[in-house]
């Protein structure tokens, strides 16, 4: 489209307001990274939403030159910034601009986000870097000797007549974390929790939360339900409450990357079908993507990655395994650093790509747009065969 107009119009939109400690990370974070313009431009799109459904009205950038003090021409290149780090999302559609205002991470995922990170040490040195953690580092409560005496809502509030109350869905509210159980994957529940004597721990004390963590890690590390229900009672604290970190760590201490036997016979692989290609990526289990894109052999650094792929950045368990082909098959077989990955997989997490279907029609876009790239570059175009149709062929063909 034509370079950014005066007289072009835009509305602003988002998933809610900074808090304190938003702005916080904000100015002291991304800051030093953007810029102050691009800060500016940030809180102000910010303020210009409405407080009840973070809405803006429609405004011309003509007022935001105005506002700001910057000719339209330096608006745009500011808001380049914002997009590139995750904090805007702008779309064109009828002659009009719809910027999409998304919520800064968290200092902890900043700071131990590799890249953000490397990039702020270069903008304030590392001296000043190691003086803004001390602002956000916190001291852990001692929970040794407390005891929760909190009352039950039952305990305060009396029973009342039940009346009739209509769910009402277009409120205001929080962005909250939902914990999303895996597609596709049956965690026999039944037999983890016969494996479990009561007396120790009743299973079905378990919140949603401790639930998806077991299935994720079953489904990850390749752990039945009998060696799951033995690592769960290897992560019970002196007071018998699960530990979610000793979980994690029991778990990944139960893999073990079997060594290749040399005298062992050729295994061959499933053939794919490539119109079922969606179930495909759907059923098979990381581990088993994996050995197929490696020589059989699959780290449980690996798989480690596809834990935080659906832990930490909250991708479905299908397009977790067509991220991975994709990266396999575009960076060579060994994958590239977690902090690569997570990048690319926030990206397609802020683009809403939330099913395999839309991960492959995703991937084919990409490729598309590469060959029109590489065509522009170029009279003579590399011309690579498709990620998806080299996968196919190496898998069907044996390794």
């Amino acid at each position: 489209m034509e370079t950014l107009r005066r007289s072009d119009t835009f509305i602003v939109s988002g998933e809610g307001l900074c808090s304190e400690i938003d702005y916080q990370v904000l100015s002291l974070l991304y800051q030093p990274i953007i810029g102050q313009s691009a800060f500016t431009l940030y809180m102000t799109l910010m303020n210009l939403m409405n407080r009840q459904d973070y809405i803006s009205d429609e405004y011309l950038h003509s007022d935001l030159e105005s506002i700001l003090g910057l000719k339209v021409s330096e608006i745009e290149q500011e808001r380049f910034k914002l997009e590139a780090i995750g904090l805007l999302d702008t779309f064109f559609a009828n002659d009009a601009f719809s910027y999409e205002i998304k919520l800064p991470l968290s200092a902890r995922n900043f700071i131990n986000d590799g890249i953000l990170g490397e990039y702020l040490i270069a903008a304030i040195t590392k001296t000043r870097f190691k003086k803004l953690l001390k602002i956000f580092k916190v001291k852990a409560p001692n929970k040794k000797q407390k005891y929760n005496i909190s009352k039950a809502f039952n305990e305060i509030f009396p029973a009342i007549e039940a009346v009739e109350n209509e769910y009402e869905g277009d409120l205001v509210a929080n962005k909250t974390r939902t914990f999303s159980r895996l597609n596709n994957y049956n965690f026999a529940w039944r037999l983890f929790s016969e494996s479990i004597d009561k007396e120790i721990y009743d299973v079905e004390n378990l919140t949603e939360a401790v639930k998806a963590k077991i299935e994720q890690l079953s489904y990850v590390y390749s752990l039945d339900e009998l060696r799951m229900a033995e690592i769960f009672l290897k992560s019970l604290d002196d007071d018998n409450m699960i530990n979610i970190e000793l979980l994690s760590k029991n778990a990944r201490s139960n893999y073990t990357t079997d060594p290749i036997d040399p005298n062992r016979e050729e295994v061959q692989t499933k053939p794919i079908d490539t119109d079922n290609l969606v179930d495909y990526f759907k059923t098979i289990s990381p581990k088993d993507l994996l050995s197929e894109l490696g020589d059989g052999l699959v780290s449980s650094a690996d798989l480690r990655h596809v834990e935080r792929l659906i832990d930490e950045v909250g991708l479905n368990s299908g397009v977790v395994n067509v991220l991975l082909a994709y990266i396999a098959k575009t960076k060579g077989a060994n994958l590239p650093s977690y902090q690569y990955i997570q990048k690319v997989g926030m990206g397609w997490k802020r683009d809403k790509i939330d099913s395999v279907e839309l991960a492959l029609d995703y991937i084919k876009h990409l490729d598309s747009a590469k060959d029109k790239q590489s065509k522009n570059k170029s009279t003579r175009p590399d011309v690579k065969p498709d990620w998806l149709e080299e996968y196919i062929r190496e898998t069907e063909g044996g390794k």
